[in-house]
């Protein structure tokens, strides 16, 4: 994927999880509805879609906690690069996991990651000599005491 098209990507991802943060902070009746099985749509790639499981290329040595629930799994191979979107939600307290992806994305050895890190909002972004790597997440409004985190990752 050029950078171009990935740089393209990482925009759509962001402006769809701002949509998502605005959208559960916007009404409390948005707590008494079912919750949503969301999917990641994709068009002209070769890819697979599963909730529910990790995504089929991403990184064997990604941790995710004990408690996670996946609720969009996505890989998908453009040119001969891959590439994976994973939405899940854990109960574990924000700042254990920004503990748990800051050690792990310095073991992957991204130079230069940008880091937000607060009570409210954790985001790691970097890249490595062969990968991209972007993790964004938060306290879901509607689901007190969960946090819902989306990484985005390629090969470059």
């Amino acid at each position: 994927m050029s950078n171009k098209k990935w740089r393209a990507v990482k925009l759509i991802v962001l402006a769809t999880v701002l949509t998502l943060a605005l959208g559960a902070c916007s009404s409390k009746d948005s707590a008494n509805s079912a919750p949503d099985n969301r999917n990641a749509v994709t068009a002209g790639a070769e890819g697979t879609d599963s909730s529910g499981q990790r995504p089929e290329h991403l990184p064997k040595d990604f941790p995710l906690p004990e408690d996670a629930v996946i609720t969009t799994s996505h890989s998908e191979q453009n040119d001969g690069k891959k590439s994976v979107l994973l939405i899940f939600t854990s109960q574990e307290k924000l700042d254990k996991l920004a503990d748990m992806y800051k050690d792990y994305f310095r073991e992957q050895g991204i130079k230069d990651a940008a880091e937000t890190i607060d009570e409210k909002n954790l985001i790691i972004q970097g890249d490595t000599a062969d990968e991209s790597w972007s993790l964004i997440g938060g306290a879901l409004s509607a689901q007190e005491g969960t946090n819902e985190l989306t990484l985005t990752w390629s090969e470059l």
